[in-house]
């Protein structure tokens, strides 16, 4: 058989053979490497990987990137590499266990699993894992800390809202 299953010389089709089967249909897949195959006992050549899903809205930065500068951005964040200057994220930021962030960081809210070293705003949470060490100030109404995690600076849990309120009756 030829390009569109037309024979590929001149003799007409025999009409008394079945159609050849047509090759199952070609699947989209993301530039870069194949994902790693399953070990799953039951997976075999015809067992298709599980596919990770990633939010449309997530920036990760790799353990092998360094950031000089200012990060500024509406949208989840991910560091697992190395960040110098400053962040502004008006979602989460997440410092992983093997990121290193010495920078001012204001965000919706901040998970801290590496190290952070800067003062850190956060209009929702911030919360320093097991692993996590912060050290500088904290501004947000909520704060975690977990057993093992290292913080230290001043924390303040203040709303914003208290702030301007006491500026506005002194």
């Amino acid at each position: 058989m030829g390009i569109f299953g037309k024979p590929t010389d001149n003799k007409p089709a025999d009409p008394a053979a079945p159609p050849a089967p047509a090759p199952p249909p070609r699947a989209m897949t993301p530039p870069g490497p194949p994902p790693a195959a399953s070990h799953h006992p039951a997976s075999g050549p015809a067992a298709a990987a599980p596919l990770r899903t990633v939010s449309p809205t997530l920036c990760v930065l790799g353990a092998n990137t360094t950031v000089k500068g200012e990060i500024l951005g509406d949208e989840d964040v991910v560091i697992e590499g190395t960040v110098e200057g400053s962040i502004r994220i008006g979602r989460e930021l997440r410092i992983g266990q093997g990121g290193k962030v010495k920078a001012t960081v204001s965000a919706q809210s901040v998970v801290v699993s590496g190290e952070m070293q800067g003062d850190c705003e956060a209009h929702t949470r911030v919360e320093i894992q097991a692993t996590g060490r912060l050290i500088g100030n904290i501004r947000a109404p909520k704060i975690v800390i977990a057993e093992g995690a290292v913080f230290r600076g001043n924390s303040d849990m203040s709303g914003r809202s208290d702030r301007k309120d006491r500026a506005a009756n002194s």
